[in-house]
């Protein structure tokens, strides 16, 4: 049975967590999954929407920041230019990026509760190792049910979703998620993340300042083996009920790309890193034909947001890892998954 980094003894940060520790933690959050394994293919979309997933009229401050762009980010000029979030946001493998992304412009139009939009936001990591992409397909259906069954409270974890074929530091990973209670002078606020993990090499793995895969190299859990060199990605979303312009979204995104080097990950060459975070406090139709108000956080208040977005980041990566499972694909290929009685001697050594 898998567990969360937390349900093994350890903690990460001082900061305390939401209820269910990950991104659903910030109200009215919504998560959905469509994980696809047959065959030769395993692959998915996971589905991260705010304000239960009820878009129509309602557009989001956020900002994306790109640490390494070997990789594919839809919606990214659009929110560049206007700094608001219009539709739901996907993450799957890049092989299938296209079709969600036309099938994301259709469920817009199909699905009352969305906003009828065409750049719609999809981001990916590459699973093909695992996954078959010649192979590898989805259908509408698959993007509507994942939006459609959406839901807070626990989030699924692992191999599930967009992180189904997906691998972290050679070990298994995936989807992770978790969530900080950010105490500022102006008040108590929730940032949560959600991330899908494709990146970064075994020696490289830091987790509590243990050289965890040093110590579990390929003599104790097996490389998956003839993997591309350099490759692999990490796609992150953060929330919060903090009420952000999008300058300070884009803010909160830089930051949050310091957790990556805090699990030991150097940014690959390769690698296409992308963190992306929206606030949902300030609801807003992008066509009001009046002024209307919107709430500034203070910029002097933003270290807590920080150093809340790196703690979630952080521990969101470590839970990919915990919670993926061993998975077998294409051609007998299997990436093994991180053994957590192994991780709790060497955090306790």
């Amino acid at each position: 049975m898998r567990k969360r980094f937390r349900e093994l003894g350890f903690e990460i940060g001082e900061l305390k967590t939401g209820k269910y520790n990950a991104i659903t933690d910030v109200e009215g959050v919504v998560v959905g999954h469509k994980t696809i394994i047959k065959n030769d293919v395993c692959s998915g979309l996971t589905v991260i929407m705010p304000n239960q997933g009820e878009l129509a009229g309602h557009h989001f401050p956020a900002g994306l920041f790109t640490f390494n762009g070997t990789g594919e980010f839809t919606g990214s000029h659009w929110l560049e230019e206007t700094g608001t979030l219009v539709t739901p946001i996907v993450f799957t493998g890049s092989n299938l990026l296209g079709q969600v992304h036309h099938y994301l412009s259709l469920a817009t139009r199909r699905i009352d509760k969305l906003e009828p939009f065409s750049n719609g936001v999809v981001a990916e990591t590459w699973d093909g190792w695992l996954s078959n992409l010649e192979s590898s397909t989805i259908e509408y259906q698959d993007l509507e049910e994942a939006i459609l069954n959406a839901s807070s409270g626990v989030v699924e974890e692992g191999s599930v979703g967009g992180g189904t074929a997906m691998f972290c530091f050679e070990f298994k990973g995936g989807i992770g998620t978790s969530s900080r209670i950010v105490e500022a002078e102006s008040g108590s606020y929730t940032i949560a993340a959600l991330v899908q993990t494709n990146f970064g090499r075994r020696e490289d793995l830091n987790i509590k300042q243990k050289p965890v895969g040093k110590i579990l190299n390929e003599k104790e859990v097996p490389l998956p083996w003839s993997t591309p060199d350099n490759d692999g990605s990490l796609l992150v979303t953060i929330a919060t009920d903090a009420p952000l312009l999008p300058s300070q979204c884009k803010r909160v995104s830089k930051r949050a790309s310091l957790a990556m080097a805090k699990t030991g990950a150097i940014g690959e060459e390769g690698s296409g890193d992308f963190f992306f975070t929206f606030s949902t406090s300030n609801d807003f139709a992008y066509d009001n034909e009046e002024v209307y108000a919107i709430n500034m956080f203070p910029s002097e208040q933003l270290d807590a947001l920080f150093e809340g977005a790196i703690e979630a980041v952080q521990e969101a990566i470590i839970n990919s890892l915990c919670m993926a499972e061993t998975l077998e694909g294409q051609q007998d290929r299997k990436i093994h998954a991180l053994p957590l009685a192994r991780l709790k001697e060497i955090l306790t050594s």
